[in-house]
């Protein structure tokens, strides 16, 4: 069975974050978590390495709209990805 998932409208607010699409904007956020060395290890990818290797990622959540990113509400900064799959 395939299922087709489109984040692309989808925001999820509570008191503390908010769930949502990944945009353009957020690239310097994604690199300053994602290249964190132990953050992706635990969740079983590695650490980017680059800020390139962080749009490259960037681009793929944005092209195939499956992935909310996770923000902190106070300052808006990335603090995960989950993937719906």
């Amino acid at each position: 069975m395939s299922i087709t998932f489109d984040t692309t409208n989808i925001k999820i607010e509570t008191s503390r974050l908010i769930l949502r699409p990944f945009v353009e904007g957020d690239l310097d956020d994604l690199y300053t978590y994602a290249s964190v060395e132990g953050v992706g290890e635990m969740a079983g990818w590695p650490h980017h390495k680059s800020i390139d290797e962080s749009r490259k990622i960037l681009y793929m959540f944005m092209k195939d709209k499956n992935v909310l990113g996770i923000f902190h509400k106070n300052d808006k900064n990335v603090i995960g990805s989950p993937s719906v799959f």
